[in-house]
């Protein structure tokens, strides 16, 4: 297995800036890993635990859910104690305590860009904690294909709750984000079309 270098922790309502993160960073060469990559054939508990030992750096991306979530502050946790910390805020919010005594990036607004205060703040930090030698940093290319998943709709006669439909085409977006040269529209966009 390649080195890891970044492990990404993050609330659910987090997956946009989750992706542009996962995005970013492999952009500059390194290596990421989030919960979407994890097998279905092992509990959560010891992949992630593994992920995060293995991990040169853990990426907490801070929101009001995440604060709120165990798995985010018990992930965070374990950083903050092998020393890998980084934490930044997608919405403006402050890290729960005792994390809010640790400096956190502010990414609010970050759309991706290069050139945001908050992410420039953050890539040092990884640099810091992960290296810059970080393998061949390629050219961030031109997406040359588009594709929108948009939400599936449960037409059979059985009574298949919303959130599995949701789920089924969340998966497929997060598969699809993988995809080099292929622009995925992120989920909250693609599900302004839900019913319609």
């Amino acid at each position: 297995m390649r080195q890891l270098h970044i492990f990404l922790s993050y609330a659910r309502s987090s997956e946009d800036q989750a992706s542009s993160a996962e995005e970013a960073l492999r952009a500059e060469g390194y290596t990421v890993w989030r919960d979407s990559d994890l097998p279905a054939h092992l509990s959560y508990a010891e992949v992630i635990e593994e992920r995060l030992k293995s991990a040169t750096a853990v990426l907490v991306l801070w929101s009001a859910e995440a604060a709120k979530s165990q798995w985010v502050r018990a992930e965070a946790d374990a950083a903050r104690e092998l020393g890998t910390l980084i934490q930044s805020s997608v919405d403006g919010s402050i890290p729960p305590i005792p994390f809010n005594q640790i400096q956190c990036a502010n990414l609010k607004g970050w759309n991706g860009e290069d050139d945001h205060p908050g992410w420039r703040k953050l890539l040092a930090s990884v640099r810091a904690l992960a290296g810059s030698e970080a393998p061949a940093k390629p050219a961030r290319k031109k997406k040359a294909s588009s594709i929108c998943v948009l939400p599936f709709q449960n037409k059979s006669n059985d009574e298949v709750p919303d959130y599995f439909c949701d789920g089924l085409s969340e998966d497929i977006i997060s598969d699809l984000a993988k995809t080099p040269n292929l622009s995925v529209v992120p989920r909250k966009a693609a599900f302004a079309f839900k019913g319609q």
